[in-house]
């Protein structure tokens, strides 16, 4: 017997333009034997009324011309998608070589993608070296370049002559129009070798009159050695005001407290969120700051602390990836990018068969898409039962 189920869904995807091998292919994965499908597709083709029905010409013709309209509109709304943004860029950031000594560069990669309907428009780019601890740039250059579809550039950095060993932040932002794209990657500064030749010499009465303490001067005067102290001086076991941002050895456990790094500050997350939200307040670069806030919301599994990250994009990823972790699918509806909030339905439509977040899709193919998956799912379940 032919199942009348079968039937209707096989009407419903011609109606919408899919052709016969699609949707037979489709019904055989959902657990459907092809004696069935051919079944249903051969009642749709002949059905056992037809020779009942007598169609007058102008009915006929009618008829045409309602499947040709059928059609036509099927094909502007699968063809003819909303037009993307006429500028859309995405940016990211690859290390190469990130470790120098200063005076030497850095190299990395940047790629450029265009995501918008516009071919071809210029941005400016500009790339900074930032001393964390101060948020200024130590060094930075900008450029101008032309955007087709996808560029990955080879860039070299100079690390300015006199910077101090330390982590530092490379920051890329590219400007279009009034809108910006930002990525960032970690840049680290090592000590030089220092050729004890390139030390002055010290004089014979210098020499006499040290007395070993890297934190006196020792000069000579009237025959007399003088020990004049140093202040400040790096190296005394003493953190002075002047060397608190300059002298690690003297103020490391000023400097060890400031500064947790973000899985230490993930760590502290698990049992008390407080203070790892504190010390993420302390990070001067805001997506990285956005980024440490988002760890803790993930690992607390609580949607409130995304709405403190500042980054729309950052803030969206926290509650997809909260969503996700919990199976709640009304967190979906915080995220205010629709495409990422399509997204963030889709997951639930392809990994759980959660078919009630369908209506509230916004890309009208995905609508679609998931309206056919539940019929399929209906009928599937339909058939188990009998």
């Amino acid at each position: 017997m032919v199942k009348k189920s079968a039937v209707d869904y096989i009407k419903r995807q011609l109606q919408k333009g899919y052709g016969i091998s699609a949707i037979k292919e489709v019904m055989l994965k959902y657990g459907y034997n092809e004696r069935d499908i051919d079944a249903a597709i051969s009642e749709v083709y002949h059905p056992t009324i037809r020779h009942e029905i007598h169609l007058s010409r102008t009915t006929l013709f009618a008829l045409m011309f309602i499947l040709a309209s059928v059609i036509g509109t099927v094909f502007f709304f699968y063809y003819n998608p909303p037009e993307a943004p006429a500028k859309l860029l995405d940016l990211s950031l690859e290390p190469v070589a990130t470790t120098a000594e200063a005076g030497e560069s850095i190299t990395f990669l940047k790629e450029l993608s265009n995501l918008g309907s516009s071919k071809r428009y210029d941005v400016v780019v500009k790339q900074e070296i930032i001393d964390p601890k101060t948020f200024k740039a130590v060094t930075e250059k900008t450029e101008t370049r032309a955007i087709e579809t996808f560029g990955s550039t080879q860039t070299d950095m100079a690390i300015p002559q006199g910077t101090s060993p330390g982590d530092y932040i490379l920051r890329v932002i590219v400007e279009y129009g009034n809108k910006k794209a930002v990525a960032t990657l970690p840049v680290k500064v090592i000590a030089g070798k220092k050729d004890a030749d390139e030390s002055p010499p010290e004089s014979q009465e210098d020499l006499m009159c040290g007395d070993n303490d890297p934190c006196t001067e020792d000069i000579e005067e009237g025959g007399e050695c003088i020990n004049k102290p140093i202040v400040p001086c790096c190296g005394n076991n003493i953190c002075e005001e002047q060397e608190r941002e300059t002298c690690i050895d003297d103020c490391k456990e000023k400097t060890a407290q400031a500064e947790p790094t973000l899985e230490e500050i993930k760590e502290i997350s698990k049992s008390n969120p407080g203070k790892a939200i504190t010390e993420c307040e302390k990070i001067d670069v805001p997506d990285l700051k956005d980024t440490c806030i988002g760890s803790v919301a993930e690992v607390q599994r609580n949607k409130a602390y995304c709405s403190q990250i500042s980054n729309a994009r950052i803030r969206d990823s926290c509650y997809l990836n909260i969503a996700n972790s919990m199976g709640d699918n009304s967190i979906c509806e915080d995220i205010l990018a629709s495409s990422r909030k399509d997204s963030c339905y889709m997951n639930f439509v392809l990994e759980n068969k959660d078919y009630s977040v369908c209506g509230k899709l916004n890309n009208s193919a995905l609508r679609s898409s998931c309206d056919s998956l539940r019929q399929l799912y209906e009928i599937n379940k339909e058939q188990q039962t009998k």
